[in-house]
């Protein structure tokens, strides 16, 4: 481990339902109040996930990734971990590519809003063509994945410069950008 402070089991017990309240909240809040544009609702998770793989450590965004799938599993009635293993995969899609850029980058956002949409999207497609059977694609990508990317890319850039300024205040770092 990188942590020389040891915590306590109830300091981590904490921090993980700390994080997994926060997740359900957002989840909660994306299946109810989020507004549909043009009758496609807003995926805020794959969005938080594929923006906080430029901003937090990788354990961390796992850990939304896993919790938040879990959560919109439930609230959607879909295969428990259906969500997780995209998201996941979105997450390590991202990093695996972007991981070297630096986070300095106003384009980063929208190039790891696409490229985990993507994946999202394309490990949708055949996991549900391979457990369910026949899957129109051409459908899929004109009514579901298009409007869908075209949504999350609207506040991507919003997104990412917020929970940027936000790591830096945590961090007690001065929120100065000078471009």
């Amino acid at each position: 481990m990188d942590n020389t402070k040891r915590r306590k089991i109830e300091e981590v017990i904490w921090l993980e339902v700390r994080t997994l309240l926060i997740v359900a909240f957002f989840v909660i809040g994306q299946r109810l109040l989020m507004p549909t544009v043009f009758h496609v609702a807003i995926n805020v998770m794959l969005l938080l996930v594929v923006i906080q793989v430029l901003i937090e450590p990788i354990p961390i965004v796992a850990r939304w990734a896993f919790y938040a799938g879990l959560v919109l599993d439930i609230v959607s009635g879909t295969w428990l971990g259906w969500h997780s293993i995209l998201l996941l995969l979105a997450m390590l899609a991202v990093y695996a590519v972007l991981a070297r850029i630096t986070s300095e980058n106003w384009l980063l956002p929208i190039v790891a809003v696409v490229l985990g949409g993507l994946t999202y999207h394309a490990f949708h497609v055949l996991f549900t063509y391979a457990l369910v059977g026949g899957f129109d694609l051409a459908k899929y990508v004109v009514v579901v994945f298009i409007p869908e990317l075209a949504v999350i890319l609207i506040p991507a850039l919003p997104v990412f410069l917020l929970l940027r300024s936000w790591r830096g205040i945590r961090r007690g770092e001065v929120p100065i950008d000078v471009y």
